[in-house]
Formats: structure tokens, C-alpha cells, sequence
């Protein structure tokens, strides 16, 4: 083995530190906090007294759109307990401490059109920056133990502040903590004002006060708890199964049988879902578009199908959110699920557990439902072979039809595959039998997998019921030690066996999670491009097996660690050169994919089905070798451009502000919502720039303009393509900002592969592209001017169609004379070239041309066909030999069907 596990740990732990950057606010009366707000009389939210209180923040309309702007990188926190007294030794000449010690992420309701906030208890955060301030008054006394008491403290009782004041005392000794007596009642903001200004206060002593206020702050990008769990891997004596796994480039395979969601799954989709079986760690490469968190959401199912456990996680609250919904409402996974970034996650488990250990719970007799799911699979098979065998048989007829020179036994062999074939109608009947089938077999399966699912919950919850008792006795637990105590009386992993799959932040899995090696079967790592390596190693540890999920085209996390700093840890740490030790510029997604040995490990997601072909074609040749293959691309989807170039004059002044583009954008973004003033579906609509003044300017002039409903009903996000990765939008506008004038390094910044990939890949339907910049100040080989020339001169058509042959050329004539609303020959669809292409009423039809001598010859196999069905194209083959024979009788088919689906 090449590393040492405890080296291994403590230098990834040691290069998050240096990344890490403490969660702090010093003065909440500073200028650069305008939206602080504070409570005037008596404490009621944190006490308990009352679950929401009146929010009288004269500037809460500002605020509010300031929250839906910036929601991504920003947050309202309630703060409570606040230290107040002088800087020592501080250069600004506001020397003013006034910060709170506890907040906790708060929001504004809006009942009866008066404003009321509420906060989430449960998720209390310690200002620890504040905490440096303060002496000990002993050294075994160290504040990582104040931490540990008043998280006890504070869990247990909010309302509890003379116990609240000893704690202080007993650490602190610059401190005086009389006035918390005073609780619940609290100071007013004039009274601390008035103290700070009037009172001597001598340096470097403090006073903590009872008082309590909002305050609008940037959120923190790293995590105590991330450090504290690789603390603890740091004194680890071994990897864990999946680590060691990849650091010693094995490769273990284990046998797969079959999955009921095969049906539901492209061939990629299914891949990535056998590799979740077959081996110990397994890479999904998706590019925009590409339905991953549908396949994610897949293995999940599956995997608690039979009886696994599965962690989510991922380094974005949106991703876990994204996954949450579709296990919920699409997969019907609600009660099975512990979403930890949830608000009162604790209290939605304590009442499911509560309801199981009552017998409340769901009895449901599936088990005649598996017969008929695996008689209707058999059936399946047999008819997808009768099927093959019949196209091939057709295929060999037709090469003796247009043979020349046959012999006595080949003349013998076409007249008994002319008599054979003479039933035009089979491969019509055994093409809509299949149908059928599988349309039932989707509807047993739905119904048993909920039913299987909750039996198995049952089960385990008649097995280990002594363990989830005494997990509801910790969750109840009157103490944060207590909570710690029972849980070592619990089996964790029987906890996971009642509830298989749970939702996490990374940031938060040291705070609802053991650190336990192999705790989990398998651990889905979403958004992996975006995740460092440091972050991802406390969720891997946890589990059995391992599946990262991302692009290696979009954004990598951004780190502050320099290559010598690097260096400098590995030597501390005794290690080699290794590039999977470079934290700062590879993900995890990186390592996984440099590590994993067998390239069956990685399944490439290639049906995009976000947007149309002007949307996504440059980054699919560009990045991605063509391989996408794009679904909306139906006559439908290709009737109007979805490309438009808005070319303006502007200029990128010193502050990095182009302000006619951006003015430019807020034209475009007021005609759209104007255009979509009476319709009753409102699109999203979001606003790209690479450069963060220009998204600020934006953002400012968004906020001027535009009243909250608005920016509520249209989804509107304006931000830089590091906000936007993992999102999506109806409609993008693309502020580029560059100009003839811009220094170079903006140009390379724009011109970033994974930049530029990203901002131009959120649009679902539409997308505006604002240009300030002539084609002859950019540089011809770059990304950016290849981009402009490509939404210039984009055309749905590329070139001529082939040419038709007799019998497509015949069947075109014929159904032209149906008067259908279009007939296509070879037209180009998801990465095909369709025979013909019929669209009546809005619905489309593929006619897929089987046994003339030419390019269009060959059947579609019928993975093909389920691919065109998820586009909305309906397929169904005719066979030249009965077109020959009776033209007629297949017209008439041909009408029916088309006349029958329409009627559908």
C-alpha cells in the first residue's frame, strides 16, 4: 500500500484548514450590515414562548428581494447573546465589538400580508470568532469544551440562562455576564448604542448581554464539522473498503443479475445502475442535460428495493434539494427518507418512528404482484425475439430478392420466406403487443416496488425494533451527552435498515452521522466536479461502495492552498508525488476517475434532454466529441430559433461594469415579462455573467426595478456560471460584458472551457446572447468567437436530406397524399437518421423502413425505438416486402395506427 491511512487523512485534513475560513461576525453595527434589525422588548422565538414573532425591519421589502437575489450565497440568521465591548489593537477606527454567540438561519412568513420570522432551533451555529476573544480561565478549560457544554446546554433548554451565565463564568475570565440575568428581557439596540459610545470599556474586556436581532450575511463555503470528522480519520489505522479500494487501483467485480427499473432506463442510465452492484466504486459522467439525477434517484430506489442502505450527498444544499424532490414525487420515497438539510429533519424522524413503533403503518399483499411482473418480463422477451427473428428473416429475403444469378436451393429458400412473409400484419401485431406489454408492465412495477419497499420497512422494523426504540429515546434525550450516551447503545446500521435512505449536506454529516467505517452500502456523491477531495472523504469512509456523479467539463471547487503549500504537507506527511494528492486543483470527481481501473466502471450518459439542438450542439462538439444525443429535435422543437445575439455598444469601464449591455438585459428581461404577462405558466428566467461586478450591477438594478412578486413568479437569478451550476432556467440571458477595449486576462478568463461550458448550457428553451465585443478584436481560435459565429450562423438544416429510394420515395407520395401536417425523409433525431418522419395534430411518427436494398435497409433495434418514444416519437415498422405484396392493406394499417394515437 502506497499510503499510510492516518498520512493519508491528516494531509487532506490539514489543506481544508488552510482553506477553512472561520464563520464569524464581529460588529452587527457596522455600515456594511444594513439590514440588521434587532428585537425591542422580550425574547420570544429562542425561549420558546412563541413559534413566530412580528418582523417590524423598516426595510424588510428591500431585504426580502435581497434574500431571493442572492439566495444562493446568502443568508438571514437570528442572532442571540451578544458580546459587546473594543477591539484590541484594531486598525479601523470603528473599534466596536457587538456580536452575537448563537445564531440560528431564520425566514420571513408573510400571513395576511403582515411580516413574521421564524427560525430553525435546531440548526444552531456558534459565532466562534467571537469566541477567540475571550481568556480561559484555566488551560484545561479550552473553548473546544464551552463549545461541547453550551451545545449540551442549549439542546437541552434555550430558556436556561442562569445555567447559561455559570458556563461563562466557569470558562471565561474577561467576561461580566450580569446582565443576562435580565433574560428574557432584552436590550434595545439605542440602549447598546448608548453603552458602546458612553461606557470607558478597557481593552480586551467584554461583557455579554441579553439581546437578540436579524442579520443578513454571506454564508460559510467550509465546515467545522468537515474538519472535525477528518480530525477523527486522522487517528484511523485503515481505510475503508471503498478508499482502499481506489487508492490500490483494484478492481473486484461481483455478479449482477437483472433490475425491475431496467425497463425505465436508457442503455446508459441502466449501465450506471449495474455498476452500482457490480463493482466497489463506479464513476457517472452527465453532462447538462443528460437526466442524472434521474438515474441517481433510480439506483436509489433500487437499491432500498433490496434492502440497502444509501447516502446522498453533495456539496450544494440545491443538488440534495433537487434529489429530495424527485425521490418524493416522483418515486413515492417520502417516508423512507431522512432529508438532514430539511428544516426540524429530527422531529419529521421522531414522529415517523413513533408512527411505525405504534403499528401504524401500511400492510400491502404484493406477492402475487412479482409473479405477474416476471410472467409479463418472459413475455417480453419472447416477443422482442419473435420480433428479431422476424426482421431477420426479412433482411435474408430481401437479399434474395435483389441477388442476381441465385441457385436451385437459394430460388427454394426465397419462395418459403415469400410464403412466410405473406402476413404483413404480424410485425405490426407483435410491435403493438410489445408496446402493450411494456405500458403494463410499467404500471406493476410502480405498484410493486412502493409495496416491496414498505414491506421490507416493516420487516426491519419487527427485527430491530429494540434499536429504533432506543434511537427515539436518544433523539428525545433532555441533553446533547445523553443523546451521545444512548446512541452507543444503538446499532447504527439497523437504524438504516427502518430508514435506507438519507439526504446530506456534506457539511453536516459530522452533526447527524456517525464517523463508523462502512456504515452505509452505498454513498452517491452529486455535483462531484464541484466537491474537493477533502470534503468528500468523511462520506466515502461511511460506506461500502461508491458512486461520484459530474461533469468533468464544468466548474472544479475553488481553492486558496498554493502548489507549495501542497508540497510542504506532503513532506510533513511523509508522502509521495501523487496527483491524487493535489487538492487544490483536482475534485473528487477527478480521483475517482484517474483512480477507478477497469473503464467499465464509468458509464457516459449520452441522451440530452434539457434542449434543442441550437442550445446544446456547441458544447456537444466542442466538449463533448459529438456524442450527445439530443431528444428535442423534433419538427416541433426546430420550428423557430432558440438563439437570438443582442448586439449592443457598450463598454466595460474600470469597475468591470458594462452598463448599456446591462442595461440592455433589463430591456430584454422587462419585454419577456411583460410577453408573459397573461399567460398562466410563467417561464424562469435567469441572467449569466462571467465577471462578479457585472452580476452585482445587475443584481442592483434588478433589485431597483422589479418588486418581489415578480422575481418570485419568473424565478429570476442573476449570477456567475459558479451559481448557476446544477440549475437550470426556461430562458438565459448571457451578459458576456467583454468589450474591444478589455484587458487580455478577461478574455481568458471567459474564454475558460468549463466557464463558458456551463453558462451556456442552463437554458431549457430560449437563450438571448448579449455582445459588446466586434469579431475582429477576439482571437478566431478562441471559444468565444467560435460561440458568436456559431448562434450567428446556426441552421436546423444541415445540408441536403438523402436521397430517397424507391420504396421510401413511394411511401413519402402516399402518405403526402394523406395530408398529413409534415412527412420527412431521412431526418436527423437523437443521434438517428429516421427513415420518415410523419407529424400530425402535434404528435409525431416514425415509419422505420425495413428490407430495401440502401442506406435506410436495417431495422432500429428496440432500445432504439424506447429512445425515440422518450423523445414523443412513436414508432413502427414496415416491411418492403409487404408493401410490395399489398400496398394497400398497409396504408390502411398505417392510417389506423396513426388515426388510433392520435385518439389516445
Amino acid at each position: 500500500m502506497k499510503y499510510r491511512p492516518k498520512d493519508f487523512y491528516a494531509y487532506y485534513r490539514d489543506c481544508y484548514k488552510l482553506d477553512y475560513k472561520e464563520f464569524e461576525v464581529n460588529n452587527i453595527l457596522s455600515h456594511k450590515h444594513s439590514f440588521k434589525w434587532f428585537v425591542s422588548k422580550t425574547e420570544e422565538l429562542l425561549s420558546g414562548k412563541l413559534p413566530i414573532i412580528p418582523y417590524f425591519n423598516t426595510k424588510t421589502e428591500e431585504l426580502e428581494k435581497e434574500i431571493e437575489l442572492f439566495k444562493l450565497e446568502k443568508k438571514l440568521f437570528y442572532g442571540c447573546f451578544f458580546l459587546i465591548g473594543k477591539k484590541e489593537s484594531s486598525f479601523s477606527k470603528d473599534k466596536r465589538v457587538c456580536a452575537p454567540l448563537f445564531l440560528f438561519p431564520a425566514e420571513i412568513e408573510t400571513i395576511n400580508e403582515e411580516k413574521y420570522l421564524k427560525i430553525e432551533r435546531d440548526n444552531l451555529i456558534i459565532n466562534r470568532a467571537v469566541l477567540t476573544k475571550l481568556e480561559p480561565k484555566e488551560s484545561n478549560l479550552t473553548k473546544d469544551n464551552f463549545i461541547q457544554e453550551v451545545s449540551d446546554l442549549l439542546n437541552a433548554d434555550y430558556s436556561d440562562f442562569i445555567s447559561l451565565k455559570s458556563l461563562f463564568d466557569k470558562y471565561f475570565s474577561n467576561i461580566d455576564t450580569n446582565e443576562l440575568l435580565l433574560y428574557p428581557t432584552i436590550w434595545p439596540v439605542s440602549k447598546i448604542r448608548k453603552d458602546l459610545s458612553e461606557k470607558e470599556y478597557s481593552e480586551n474586556h467584554f461583557k455579554i448581554i441579553p439581546a437578540a436581532g436579524t442579520v443578513f450575511i454571506k454564508k460559510s463555503e467550509s465546515s467545522l464539522r468537515v474538519l472535525n470528522d477528518l480530525s477523527e480519520l486522522a487517528k484511523s489505522d485503515a481505510f475503508n473498503s471503498s478508499i482502499q479500494n481506489l487508492i490500490n487501483e483494484e478492481c473486484t467485480e461481483t455478479e449482477f443479475g437483472t433490475s425491475l427499473y431496467k425497463s425505465r432506463l436508457n442503455t446508459d442510465q441502466y449501465k450506471a445502475l449495474q455498476n452500482a452492484y457490480r463493482f466497489t466504486n463506479s464513476v457517472i459522467v452527465g453532462p447538462p442535460g443528460t437526466g442524472k439525477t434521474y438515474t441517481i434517484t433510480s439506483i436509489v430506489s433500487d437499491a432500498v428495493l433490496n434492502n440497502k442502505s444509501v447516502l446522498v450527498v453533495s456539496k450544494t444544499k440545491q443538488a440534495v434539494e433537487v434529489l429530495r424532490s424527485m425521490l418524493q414525487d416522483d418515486f413515492k420515497l417520502k417516508e423512507n427518507l431522512i432529508h438532514t438539510t430539511g428544516r426540524n429533519y429530527k422531529l419529521s424522524l421522531k414522529v415517523k418512528i413513533r408512527k411505525y413503533l405504534s403499528g401504524i403503518s401500511a400492510r400491502k399483499d404484493f406477492a402475487f404482484k412479482e409473479v405477474v411482473i416476471h410472467k409479463l418480463f418472459n413475455e417480453l422477451s419472447q416477443l422482442e425475439e419473435q420480433f428479431e427473428h422476424f426482421v431477420e428473416h426479412e433482411l435474408e429475403l430481401s437479399d434474395l430478392e435483389f441477388a442476381k444469378g441465385l441457385n436451385l436451393l437459394n430460388k427454394w429458400k426465397r419462395f418459403y420466406l415469400n410464403i412466410r412473409s405473406f402476413n404483413g400484419d404480424k410485425l405490426w401485431q407483435l410491435f403493438n403487443n410489445l408496446d402493450n406489454v411494456l405500458l403494463r408492465l410499467e404500471r406493476e412495477i410502480s405498484y410493486f416496488t412502493k409495496g416491496k419497499i414498505q414491506s421490507n420497512i416493516n420487516n426491519n422494523f419487527r427485527l430491530f425494533r429494540k434499536d429504533i426504540s432506543r434511537f427515539l429515546d436518544a433523539l428525545e434525550a433532555s441533553s446533547f451527552s445523553e443523546y451521545k450516551r444512548l446512541l452507543t447503545e444503538v446499532k447504527q446500521e439497523n437504524i438504516l435498515k427502518a430508514f435506507p435512505i438519507w439526504l446530506a449536506n456534506l457539511s453536516d454529516l459530522n452533526s447527524v452521522l456517525p464517523l463508523e467505517k462502512d456504515l452505509f452500502d452505498l454513498v452517491i456523491i452529486d455535483e462531484a466536479t464541484q466537491c474537493d477531495i477533502a470534503s468528500a472523504l468523511p462520506a466515502l469512509y461511511r460506506a461500502k461502495k461508491a458512486i461520484v456523479v459530474g461533469d468533468p467539463n464544468q466548474l472544479r471547487h475553488y481553492s486558496f492552498v498554493s502548489s507549495a503549500q501542497q508540497f510542504s504537507l506532503q513532506e510533513k506527511h511523509g508522502l509521495p508525488e501523487d496527483k491524487i494528492l493535489d487538492y487544490r486543483n483536482r475534485s473528487i470527481l477527478d480521483f475517482f476517475i484517474s483512480k477507478v481501473a477497469d473503464q467499465q466502471q464509468v458509464s457516459f450518459l449520452r441522451e440530452h434532454f434539457r434542449s434543442t439542438p441550437s442550445l446544446i450542439e456547441f458544447s456537444n462538439k466542442q466538449f463533448y466529441d459529438g456524442q450527445l444525443e439530443v431528444l428535442k429535435s423534433t419538427p416541433r422543437h426546430i420550428a423557430s430559433n432558440q438563439l437570438e445575439i443582442v448586439n449592443t455598444e457598450g463598454k466595460r469601464n474600470d469597475r468591470g461594469v458594462n452598463e448599456v449591455e446591462a442595461n440592455a438585459v433589463i430591456d430584454k428581461l422587462d419585454s419577456l415579462i411583460k410577453k408573459h404577462n397573461y399567460t398562466p405558466q410563467k417561464p424562469s428566467i435567469g441572467i449569466i455573467s462571467p465577471f462578479s461586478k457585472q452580476v452585482a450591477h445587475i443584481n442592483k438594478l434588478l433589485k431597483d426595478k422589479y418588486g418581489l412578486e415578480e422575481l418570485k413568479m419568473h424565478k429570476i437569478l442573476c449570477g456567475s456560471p459558479y451559481n448557476f451550476q446544477g440549475s437550470e432556467r426556461d430562458i438565459i440571458l448571457l451578459s458576456f460584458a467583454v468589450c474591444d477595449l478589455s484587458h487580455p486576462s478577461a478574455f481568458i478568463h471567459v474564454n475558460k472551457p468549463e466557464v463558458l461550458n456551463v453558462a451556456i448550457t442552463r437554458a431549457k428553451s430560449y437563450q438571448v446572447i448579449f455582445k459588446s465585443v466586434a469579431d475582429e478584436s477576439m482571437n478566431k481560435e478562441s471559444l468565444l468567437y467560435q460561440y458568436f459565429k456559431f448562434a450567428e450562423e446556426f441552421s436546423h438544416i444541415n445540408g441536403q436530406s438523402p436521397e430517397k429510394d424507391n420504396f421510401q420515395n413511394e411511401v413519402y407520395h402516399e402518405l403526402v397524399k394523406l395530408k398529413y401536417d409534415s412527412v420527412h425523409c431521412g431526418y436527423p433525431l437523437a443521434g438517428n437518421m429516421l427513415d420518415v418522419l410523419v407529424t400530425n395534430q402535434n404528435k409525431n411518427y416514425f415509419i422505420d423502413l425495413i428490407g430495401y436494398p440502401g442506406m435506410f435497409k436495417e431495422a432500429f433495434t428496440l432500445e432504439r425505438y424506447k429512445t425515440l418514444a422518450r423523445t414523443g416519437v412513436k414508432s413502427f415498422p414496415l416491411h418492403y416486402s409487404f408493401w410490395r405484396k399489398d400496398k394497400a392493406a398497409a396504408i390502411k394499417i398505417i392510417k389506423k395506427v396513426i388515426k388510433r394515437r392520435v385518439q389516445s
